[in-house]
């Protein structure tokens, strides 16, 4: 293939067959993996609907170059003398697989593609990649790749379609990709950062981590049943698209708090946490990216690293001041980033206690180069896209990755709106109290954009039409901290 990586040898001088460290998150994703193999609950997907006749050849090539381009698709992931390791395969695993649906209907085509989604991954004999078509009739199919978090992050999915398409484009046309080589590897990444660790400089990272975090403690949302002491990995979405005037106030009260949208909505989070729980100072996961340097700017692979932030309120702790202690703590976790969250922490008698159960993360849709349209909100699939005659649509898949932690809020910001995704444990969770946090999010978010001066302990936590709507009413936690 003309234009990218041998398909033998990574940028580093990796061959096939040797056993390549892993990075942290990918260390922590793989003890995950590990202890609930059946779970989809790290498995990342765009569903793409296609309409047109697929030249199923060409689409073979594609994914085949697909995986030569980049060598964390085809590779194994393994255990060698006790240790995790990645195998670098000498070509393409995963082939297309063309599964036909005849006279199914539109329902049917979309909740068997649905189900392929939560098919789990067998990372040790079939790799982190499956790409599957469903095809209804000649015209119509849906195109599932699937890639495991282990290789994969929001970029390297959006770059993963991008490349697929291009590729299916050329072979379609009779041409052989010639696209720009990809000059790092992510055995080069994860080789980094064990120096990096290992360095003094890694070495003072870990101690200012240390005395940042000193005191405070996981959010703890009460909780319908007690948290097992092995996760399942089994969860469920509640999704709500956030009021029009509440998102056009975000960006306003940001500035007024010389902080981003982000840490704004993270604050308003927050204060609903502390309100809801009682606790003053507590920890949440946030997401610090490590994707640094062009030459890991076409990389494929996992570089998001997910790190505890503290909050911490005072009886007179206004909105805007909040927002602006979750700036500077985002700040902070950015600037330390580069510490894999995995390795902080804290021990405990049985081994090593996670720092958060929760974690707030932001998707910029409408800032991302991405292949395809984004969906609407409420949509069931995007604007089409044309590729080699065909018309290619985003399909609807707020619904995954679930279960990873007690609650996980994804905050997805397209042109047209935010949508807050509540992806939650169903061992710890019922459906109606996610429900209950997620419109107490959104009240709380509203007091924090309309009225940012006015203290996070003045406002009511209900509805004051709807006092039932109360969420953790019937579940195992002690109730609200008015």
């Amino acid at each position: 293939m003309t234009g990218h990586a041998t398909p033998d040898r990574t940028a580093t001088g990796a061959t096939a067959g040797d056993a390549l460290p892993l990075s942290g998150v990918q260390e922590e994703m793989w003890t995950a993996y590990r202890s609930a193999p059946g779970s989809h609950a790290y498995n990342a997907v765009w569903r793409l609907r296609i309409r047109g006749t697929v030249d199923v050849p060409a689409l073979e090539k594609a994914v085949a170059a697909l995986q030569e381009r980049h060598e964390q698709l085809r590779s194994l992931f393994v255990e060698r003398d006790g240790l995790p390791r990645r195998v670098l395969l000498d070509g393409p695993h995963a082939r297309l697989e063309v599964r036909d649906l005849p006279g199914a209907d539109e329902a049917t085509l979309y909740e068997v593609s649905r189900r392929e989604t939560h098919e789990p991954f067998r990372l040790e004999t079939e790799g982190p990649l499956r790409v599957v078509l469903f095809r209804r009739s000649a015209q119509d199919a849906v195109l599932v790749p699937t890639a495991h978090h282990i290789v994969s992050d929001y970029v390297s999915r959006s770059m993963m379609v991008g490349d697929l398409l291009r590729a299916y484009a050329d072979f379609a046309a009779g041409r052989v990709p010639e696209w720009a080589p990809v000059t790092g590897s992510y055995a080069e990444y994860a080789e980094e950062e064990a120096r990096y660790l290992a360095s003094p400089a890694g070495r003072a990272t870990a101690d200012r981590w240390r005395s940042a975090l000193a005191g405070s403690a996981p959010a703890e949302l009460p909780l319908d049943r007690p948290r097992p002491v092995l996760r399942a990995l089994r969860g469920a979405t509640v999704v709500r698209h956030l009021p029009a005037d509440v998102v056009d106030a975000l960006p306003d009260a940001a500035r007024a708090a010389r902080t981003t949208p982000y840490a704004y909505a993270l604050a308003a989070f927050q204060a609903f946490v502390h309100r809801w729980t009682g606790q003053d100072d507590f920890l949440l996961g946030v997401p610090a990216s490590n994707r640094m340097g062009r030459r890991l700017r076409d990389v494929v692979g996992c570089f998001l690293n997910t790190v505890p932030v503290r909050a911490r309120f005072t009886a007179d702790t206004t909105f805007r001041g909040a927002a602006a202690e979750a700036g500077r703590e985002v700040t902070r976790c950015l600037v330390d980033g580069r510490y894999p969250g995995a390795r902080l922490k804290a021990p405990t008698a049985g081994g090593r206690a996670p720092l958060f159960h929760m974690a707030v993360f932001l998707v910029p849709l409408d800032r991302m180069k991405l292949p395809v349209p984004p969906v609407p909100q409420g949509a069931p699939e995007g604007p089409p896209a044309t590729c080699a005659g065909l018309r290619v649509s985003l399909v609807d898949d707020l619904a995954q990755q679930e279960g990873q932690l007690d609650l996980l809020l994804r905050l997805e910001q397209a042109p047209d709106g935010i949508t807050a995704v509540f992806s939650y444990d169903t061992d710890v969770f019922d459906r109606a109290s996610v429900e209950g946090f997620a419109d107490g999010f959104t009240r709380m978010l509203r007091a924090a954009v309309t009225e940012p001066a006015r203290q996070v302990a003045d406002v009511p936590l209900a509805d004051e039409h709807d006092p039932a709507g109360l969420p953790g009413l019937g579940g195992a936690g002690e109730g609200p901290a008015f």
